[in-house]
């Protein structure tokens, strides 16, 4: 489960101010990237076999093909303590990412994580902010607005715990120029912001905060206890109490516009909520996800968790291009398609405790405390390959077999265990595609690959394959990444169609007699020569 930090204090004592002790900000990136971590990287599969009880067993295949990237590991603050990831914001390919010290002690670092090459990100910087927690953070017009709670008896000017920091960016890089409003309360919980405010929420004996832009003053205040969560849709702040429940506020006034009640929560524990269309989705604990009609308020679907209880909790949910991700914490990543109900697509297959997530664009950031961040990339085919809609769509099981001569063309995105395409067979896939374990392409087989192919995992004991026999015949006309080993035996050949094919092989590469490879194509690693 994962917890606000909290200390007994609810004196009034709003404010700015500079943070003494400063930010220690790391920029070196031989240190930093020791931090990325890719045992666990390359294809994850979408289980069908879930803890929420709206899944079924069936192992069909997916069309929501995914790639772990990369898991960065949490700093160690100046006294050697390691943080815990709990929060992620991102800014087109930059992500930032939160961390917090769990207990009655302080301290919080910030991550800038940049994906701008998807299959190698870079940790850029790192900032230490001594003695201070951060719970939350968000980007907002080239500054960060962060959610903390400071030590009190370190700096003789806080009364209480909870404060704002708003931080200016140089192009998307952490600065030491900062301003800090002081709120009352045990700690922020949650920030928003769009063009000309920020919004913070307290918890405990809490309250909704609207701070300007320009002066870093609040403007406006209402008092809600046990306050989790503040989001924006429009003109409308939405905020989430463990105890009320929902309430909808007018972004200029705060004038209460809407409340209603949602499920009793375990104190101090952190939720989300996010928006699908006229939906909202609330994380509520241990009562799983909530889904309710944002204008009537009515609860339209719940979802509950099959072992609700310890650590099985959600955390927090993500809504991103007809997807809503939801953190169960120890109980995993879940993942549904939008509609008129959720529909349950499976539970992703990654290590560790889901206690966050955010997913925007390609990519789903999972939290998961002292194990860090997962950074999950969604294959998605590229619109380029359009005319390929006349073929259909695969959705049989997750083994894709051709027998001897067969053939079979498919477009869109699929996510398999593995394919075997045996002699005379001829496959052809336009879109996105990734393979967990095993690609053989048979004697006299032929895989036609448009778009993105995923295959393997990176540096297993017992590695994955991709395995090209004679007179087999992989056509490329786009990406190939290959986590695992590529084996070419003899007579087998690779055709690259185009200027911008590529080929990214993370393995080992065995090259027979005879092998045949055509075409223009970038070799990222070099494993072709």
């Amino acid at each position: 489960m994962s917890l606000f930090i909290s200390c007994d204090n609810n004196d009034d004592n709003s404010g700015n101010q500079s943070l003494e002790n400063g930010i220690t900000i790391n920029s070196d990136a031989a240190t930093l990237n020791k931090r990325l971590d890719f045992t666990n990287s390359g294809v994850i599969a979408i289980s069908n076999t879930s803890t929420s009880k709206s899944l079924s067993s069936a192992q069909a295949a997916s069309d929501l093909p995914l790639v772990q990237i990369a898991e960065v590991n949490p700093p160690t603050d100046s006294k050697g303590r390691t943080l815990q990831a709990n929060h992620v914001a991102v800014n087109g390919n930059y992500a930032y990412v939160a961390y917090t010290m769990m207990g009655d002690a302080y301290s919080g670092a910030i991550d800038v994580i940049d994906v701008t090459d998807p299959y190698k990100p870079k940790l850029l910087t790192s900032a230490l902010v001594a003695d201070t927690d951060i719970t939350s953070l968000t980007y907002s017009n080239g500054n960060l607005i962060i959610a903390g709670a400071k030590d009190i008896d370190k700096d003789a000017s806080l009364t209480n715990p909870a404060i704002v920091i708003n931080m200016q960016l140089s192009s998307g890089m952490l600065t030491d120029k900062y301003t800090v409003t002081k709120l009352e309360s045990k700690v922020t919980t949650d920030v928003a912001a769009n063009t000309s405010s920020y919004f913070a929420v307290t918890g405990d004996t809490g309250s909704l905060f609207k701070i300007s832009n320009s002066t870093k003053e609040v403007t406006a205040k209402v008092a809600v206890q046990d306050l989790r969560t503040v989001a924006i849709s429009g003109d409308k702040i939405v905020t989430l109490s463990g105890t009320k429940g929902v309430n909808i506020y007018n972004e200029s006034t705060l004038a209460l516009q809407k409340s209603f009640t949602t499920s009793n929560d375990v104190s101090a524990a952190k939720r989300t909520i996010d928006f699908d269309g006229t939906k909202l989705l609330v994380a509520e604990g241990y009562n799983g996800l909530g889904v309710y009609d944002i204008n009537s308020g009515a609860k339209v679907q719940t979802i509950s968790l099959i072992a609700s209880g310890g650590d099985n909790v959600t955390n927090a949910v993500s809504v991103n291009d007809g997807y809503a991700f939801v953190a169960n914490g120890a109980a995993g990543l879940n993942v549904y398609k939008s509609g008129t109900t959720l529909s349950a697509v499976g539970t992703v297959g990654i290590t560790g405790s889901s206690n966050y997530v955010k997913s925007s664009g390609n990519y789903i950031y999972v939290a998961s405390g002292k194990g860090g961040l997962k950074i999950i990339k969604m294959e998605k085919p590229n619109p380029a390959f359009a005319n390929c809609s006349s073929y259909g769509t695969y959705n049989q099981g997750k083994d894709l077999i051709l027998n001897s001569n067969e053939v079979k063309s498919y477009n869109g995105s699929t996510a398999l265990n593995s394919i075997i395409v045996n002699s005379g067979g001829v496959l052809t896939h336009c879109g996105s595609i990734t393979v967990q374990n095993s690609l053989i392409l048979n004697s006299g087989g032929t895989f036609n690959m448009t778009g993105t192919l995923a295959q393997g995992k990176y540096q297993q004991s017992n590695p994955t394959e991709l395995i090209i026999n004679s007179n087999a015949l992989l056509q490329v006309e786009g990406s190939v990444v290959i986590w695992g080993d590529l084996r070419l035996n003899s007579g087998a050949k690779i055709n690259f169609i185009g200027n911008d094919s590529s080929i990214t092989i993370y393995g080992k590469v065995t090259k027979n007699s005879g092998v045949t490879i055509t075409g223009t194509y970038k070799d990222t690693e070099n494993k072709l020569k």
